[in-house]
């Protein structure tokens, strides 16, 4: 039987990044005017920025055997999210690849963890500058 971490984080390790204010930021945005999409026209860019620099990143960690699965990794960015995925239908073990697979003797492979851990820092001033520019831009009260 295997032993070790799978399908999680190891202890240490922190998860999301958290921005202060955030929050409260957006529903100020919200109350300010139904006329502009804030979201979209201040969160959006910044969102797929961060998306941008953590799929390349997770490339260039993805274990490559036939270089598949690095082919499979992309930005997806919302107005309220950044986000990055790997694998298709026909490219169907990002899972088992990056979380592990005991069964299989699969060990974890953490490439979206290993990228987003190198661009913390940046992920996080990105959107607290972003927060203060829009405190300044719209005179909002955090």
């Amino acid at each position: 039987m295997a032993t070790g971490t799978f399908g999680y984080r190891v202890s240490g390790r922190e998860g999301g990044v958290k921005v202060e204010n955030l929050a409260k930021v957006r529903r100020q945005l919200k109350n300010l005017s139904d006329d502009v999409d804030y979201r979209a026209t201040e969160f959006l860019p910044v969102n797929k920025t961060i998306a941008d620099a953590v799929a390349g990143d997770a490339k260039s960690y993805v274990p490559v055997l036939t270089g598949a699965l690095s082919g499979t990794i992309r930005a997806a960015a919302t107005k309220t999210s950044a986000r990055v995925k790997a694998g298709y239908k026909a490219v169907p073990y990002a899972g088992p690849i990056h979380f592990g697979w005991p069964a299989r003797f699969i060990k974890p492979q953490p490439f979206f963890y290993d990228a987003i851990d190198k661009r913390r820092g940046e992920i996080k001033d990105r959107y607290d500058d972003l927060v203060k520019k829009l405190i300044r831009k719209y005179d909002l009260n955090p």
